[in-house]
C-alpha cells in the first residue's frame, strides 16, 4: 500500500540543505562587500587628496573684479530691535551719572538734575569751546 518506501540510507529533506555552506557563502559575501567598500573609500580619498593639491590659487584679477559690498549705510535685518537697543542706551544715558572724559573732567548727569540746576540758577550753562564736540 505504501508505494514509496523510505530507505534508511536515503537522506531526509532536512538533511539535503547544507546550512554550513550557506553560512560560509554569506560570510564570504559580507567580507567581499566590506573589502569593496574599504577599497572604494580609500580610492575616493586618494583621488580627492590629489584633486585638492591640484587646485590653483584664484587669480588676482578675479579677486579684483569680485563685487564689493558698499561702505555706505546698509539696511538692517531687524530694525525694530536695533531701534529699541538704541533707545534703551539713550534712556540710560539720560537717567544716570557717568564720565564722558575723566581726564578732561567732562561728565554727564541725569536730565532731571540738569534741569533743576538750570532752573535754580536762572541761566543756561556756558560750555568751554574745547568741550563742545562737533
Amino acid at each position: 500500500m505504501n508505494e514509496h518506501r523510505q530507505d534508511p540510507a536515503e537522506p531526509k529533506f532536512d538533511q539535503e540543505v547544507d546550512v554550513r555552506h550557506i553560512v560560509e557563502i554569506g560570510i564570504w559575501l559580507a567580507a567581499m562587500t566590506l573589502a569593496a567598500l574599504l577599497v572604494s573609500w580609500g580610492f575616493y580619498h586618494l583621488l580627492s587628496h590629489g584633486e585638492k593639491t591640484l587646485d590653483l590659487k584664484p587669480s588676482p584679477v578675479a579677486e579684483a573684479n569680485r563685487p564689493r559690498v558698499p561702505l555706505g549705510p546698509r539696511l538692517l535685518m531687524t530694525p525694530e530691535s536695533a531701534l529699541q537697543a538704541y533707545r534703551r542706551l539713550e534712556q540710560q544715558r539720560l537717567e544716570t551719572w557717568g564720565w564722558e572724559d575723566r581726564d578732561a573732567g567732562l561728565a554727564h548727569v541725569p536730565i532731571e538734575r540738569a534741569l533743576d540746576a538750570v532752573a535754580a540758577s536762572g541761566k543756561l550753562p556756558v560750555f568751554a569751546p574745547s568741550a563742545v564736540q562737533p
